[in-house]
């Protein structure tokens, strides 16, 4: 089993990947990509720093903004981890 920090290394490593892959494709100028990269950005911290980083967006932009970029970034950790499970080590 791998250590935690480890772990969220190699999650962080799979997210980066995904979004470098994403940008070859996306018009980067966008409001959509701004908000894509701040969420694959919060998606890359740990929990104790994602739990901080939501809770000023809460207090700044509103709960709902919040519990948005909480699930995306959520959803791209799970993404992640599922890349990770099915590549070979």
């Amino acid at each position: 089993m791998l250590l935690p920090d480890r772990l969220n290394e190699r999650i962080a490593e799979a997210i980066k990947h995904q979004i470098d892959n994403e940008r070859a494709a996306s018009d980067t100028s966008s409001d959509a990509w701004r908000s894509r990269c701040e969420i694959a950005q919060v998606a890359m911290y740990s929990d104790a720093q994602r739990f901080v980083f939501i809770h000023h967006v809460s207090e700044r932009r509103g709960s709902a903004a919040a519990r948005e970029i909480e699930s995306q970034a959520s959803t791209l950790r799970t993404n992640a981890i599922f890349f990770l499970a099915r590549k070979p080590s």
